[in-house]
């Protein structure tokens, strides 16, 4: 029997709507800048995203429990210091003690094990200083870029063991939006991070999207055998603006369109669909507000269609995984 395609679901962003604390807090600093490119579409009426600031539990539970039933596997965020609101191991503006620790068991309980867990890094937002604990006034991966390996690793190594302490057990590293700086010089940060804070030897991290090539495969940074270490570089397979952010403000983006661009009704086209059949693995994103669509959950509507097409069409061609397991299965290839 041939092997099946590994195939991934990200959620980037848990637990608040970054794209709404990136834009507001960069304007009460100062160091705002004009909304360009297809990303500033989508996020330059930033203010009507205020009743989604923070995504209620109810929908992580919600999205946990569809999760489940729909045999979805993946990799889902959890900021350790969520736009720098404070700390998700202490206290954190905006959530209540019990709303907190109830955020934490549903992630804990119902999404580690079936997804990996990863900060994306610390804020979604400006970087942090872990020193002051406090926001500096830039965004947090243009201060990572400006790093050298020592103190990316620091960084990386304090938002996994805010993780570490409440239990939800990481594995790789997400990096917010973009990174600047030399991508090798990256990895082996995150590999002296997850070392020194995990002590995970064979780890990843997202950080880049292929929305056209076929293959789109996954790349491996670090392989040292002899070691038994290994870091790779995991790649969503679709555009880095996915569908559901037509959905953002919730007064848009109809469900079955959005969908067509991963399977169409029939499962006979679509970029999942192209993946699968390359060969794969087929890694695609979302992220928290394009799912809870401003309330309105329109884009959590979709990717349920999606995910209910890929089942019925795909099903006997592909493997929910892990992204841990498609870095492995990406490291067997090399």
């Amino acid at each position: 029997m041939a092997e099946r395609t590994p195939m991934a679901l990200i959620i980037d962003d848990p637990p608040i709507n970054s794209s709404y604390w990136m834009r507001r807090q960069a304007e009460e600093m100062g160091v705002s800048r004009p909304a360009t490119g297809a990303f500033g579409t989508f996020v330059a009426d930033w203010r009507r995203q205020e009743p989604s600031m923070l995504i209620p539990n109810d929908f992580w539970r919600q999205f946990a429990a569809w999760a489940r039933d729909a045999g979805v596997k993946g990799k889902f965020t959890m900021l350790p210091c969520p736009a720098g609101l404070g700390t998700i191991d202490d206290r954190v503006e905006g959530y209540s003690a019990a709303e907190l620790s109830e955020l934490l068991c549903i992630v804990r309980e119902e999404l580690l094990g079936p997804f990996d867990i990863t900060p994306e890094i610390w804020t979604h937002s400006m970087a942090w200083d872990m020193a002051e604990r406090r926001l500096r006034p830039v965004f947090e991966p243009e201060w990572m870029g400006l790093q050298n390996e020592e103190t990316l690793a620091d960084y990386m190594a304090g938002a996994l063991r805010v993780l570490q302490k409440v239990g939800l057990r990481p594995t790789g590293i997400t990096q917010p939006g973009y990174f600047p700086g030399d991508r090798d010089l990256y990895a082996r940060a995150v590999l002296r991070a997850m070392k020194e804070a995990c002590g995970i030897k064979r780890t990843f991290f997202f950080l880049d999207c292929e929305a056209t090539a076929l293959p789109a495969p996954s790349r491996v940074m670090v392989d040292d055998q002899a070691a038994g270490e290994s870091v790779v570089s995991i790649w969503s397979g679709i555009r880095a603006d996915e569908p559901f952010w037509a959905s953002l403000y919730g007064d848009a983006g109809d469900p079955l369109t959005m969908a067509e661009y991963f399977i169409a009704a029939d499962g006979r086209s679509g970029r999942l669909v192209d993946l699968v059949a390359s060969g794969g693995p087929a890694v695609f994103h979302a992220h928290g507000q394009t799912l809870f669509s401003n309330g309105t959950r329109r884009g959590f509507d979709s990717l349920k269609i999606v995910v209910d097409r890929v089942n019925r069409h795909l099903g006997d061609r592909i493997e929910w995984s892990t992204v841990q397991q498609v870095a492995e299965w990406t490291r067997r290839l090399v």
